[in-house]
């Protein structure tokens, strides 16, 4: 049965905290003398009476929390956060079409990065940062913020924590997952503070450094400017966001351990970061030797290009120096494989993840030599851990349900009158979290505003979906989930 006062209370508690975000965002508006106080005003003050009145309906909460309050929080927080912040966009009538306000709000806390705004140059700085906020907080996980920073919410942070992080690979830092949660956003913290001191004495201005430094290490892609980092025409910068994009994609218990505790050892023998390196080098270096051999572009600009978009599709950050559409079209199926896969797991990245990949791929090499000896004892490992039968279960389901739902979703939107490559791109940029998508219509530039309304409903439901991993935001929509056992 489900609790809903503790429902109540934990929903209340992530609303004040979106309306404390939304607060910062007034600040800036007011400090750059913006002057529709509302934008900002209206949301954070709705979000905290609305916060507040929750609290009082959970006040008698009891100290308990099963599996199916966790999904159901989880599910609720990232609709209700996207909800309200979405009235930014609205009540500034900067974006007054409510499906696409929505999208925007979506794309920025799932950490995809797509963009329904046409001139993103025009916007206001309170805007501006609200969008990069919604990418550092979604980045490592709104509840998995509240876990680290708040109070124990009815001794449930194990089942919220599962919960949003459906198949994260976190490793044990400390028994108590709230001292996890604390450990790991310090290391958060930090590299996007370094990230922004980087772009900032590397040429940006400072706020565009603190804008492109959430949006990095959260691998979102959100930008200050339309023309993304191609703007500002800057070798240096594009290496700088490469380095961060790829420090990103690595599971951070892993950066924990390397920069904290100096086990480097214990790191660079992490299978799937061996997994994610191998294929971050080997497309990196494939779209390079095309630049240069079918594009006929030079070493240093092809090596450059390559390894920023490598990093910024499987980091799953999104962000464009150029448009990859003018390529040549094996580069489309390099970039849109390593879309797919993503990074590691433990990361702030979307996509499969390279240790279901590199799972699959072993399981997949067992049963051949099982098929040879029908007799032999043959254990797959993952970092000297034995795969169990429900593990390689729940994978298998997961990559089916994955390609069900790019397939159908392709399938609705090609229903709609878009082309079958562009609603496979967008299906797969949404679904993976990634942004740029690979099309004719929309493109590593272009504004997804130009869809309709249904369209942008379906890639909404698609960017939460990659986010939570499936389950966690299926698994309401189950009669099964609402039946008292």
């Amino acid at each position: 049965m489900l609790n809903i006062p503790i429902i109540y209370k934990a929903l209340g508690t992530l609303l004040l905290l979106e309306a404390l975000l939304l607060g910062l965002c007034f600040g800036m508006g007011f400090y750059f003398g913006e002057v529709n106080h509302l934008t900002f005003g209206l949301p954070s003050a709705l979000a905290a009476v609305i916060g507040a009145l929750l609290l009082y309906f959970g006040r008698h909460a009891e100290n308990r929390m099963g599996r199916r309050d966790g999904f159901l929080i989880v599910s609720l927080t990232w609709v209700v956060f996207s909800l309200v912040g979405m009235l930014p966009f609205i009540v500034s009538g900067y974006q007054p079409r409510v499906a696409a306000a929505f999208f925007e709000t979506m794309s920025g806390f799932t950490t995809t990065g797509a963009t329904a705004f046409t001139d993103i140059d025009a916007l206001p700085h309170s805007i501006l940062l609200w969008r990069s906020i919604t990418h550092w907080i979604g980045g490592m996980g709104i509840v998995f913020f509240t876990i680290a920073v708040l109070p124990n919410m009815g001794g449930g942070d194990v089942k919220l924590f599962s919960a949003e992080a459906t198949g994260l690979k976190i490793g044990k830092l400390h028994p108590r997952i709230s001292t996890t949660a604390r450990w790991l956003w310090s290391i958060y913290s930090l590299l996007t503070i370094t990230c922004m001191a980087a772009y900032f004495f590397g040429g940006m201005g400072l706020f565009d450094a603190l804008c492109h430094g959430l949006s990095t290490i959260g691998t979102g892609g959100f930008s200050t400017h339309t023309a993304s980092i191609a703007w500002f025409q800057s070798p240096r910068l594009q290496w700088i966001a490469t380095l961060f994009m790829f420090l990103a994609s690595v599971n951070s218990t892993l950066l924990y351990l390397f920069f904290i505790k100096r086990r480097v050892r214990d790191v660079l023998h992490d299978d799937e970061l061996r997994c994610f390196l191998v294929i971050f080098f080997v497309a990196a270096f494939s779209i390079m030797g095309i630049l240069m051999y079918a594009d006929h572009m030079d070493f240093a600009t092809a090596l450059r290009s390559a390894f920023f978009n490598t990093a910024s599709l499987q980091s799953t950050t999104g962000f464009s120096d150029e448009d990859f559409m003018k390529w040549h079209p094996t580069i489309w199926l390099i970039l849109s494989l390593i879309s797919i896969i993503g990074a590691c797991a433990g990361s702030t990245s979307g996509g499969l993840k390279s240790v279901r990949v590199l799972m699959v791929w072993r399981l997949t090499k067992a049963e051949f030599k099982k098929m040879l000896h029908p007799h032999a004892v043959l254990p797959v490992r993952i970092n000297n851990t034995v795969i169990t039968s429900q593990t390689a279960r729940t994978v298998f389901v997961f990559f089916v349900v994955y390609f069900m739902l790019i397939m159908l979703s392709t399938f609705a939107m090609v229903a709609m009158g878009l082309s079958l490559l562009d609603a496979f791109g967008l299906a797969i940029s949404s679904f993976s979290n990634v942004g740029p998508s690979i099309g004719h219509l929309i493109g590593p530039l272009g504004s997804w505003g130009v869809l309709n309304d249904a369209i942008l409903w379906i890639n909404s439901f698609l960017m939460l979906a990659g986010r939570l991993e499936i389950f966690s935001l299926l698994l309401p929509l189950t009669p099964a989930f609402w039946r008292d056992e």
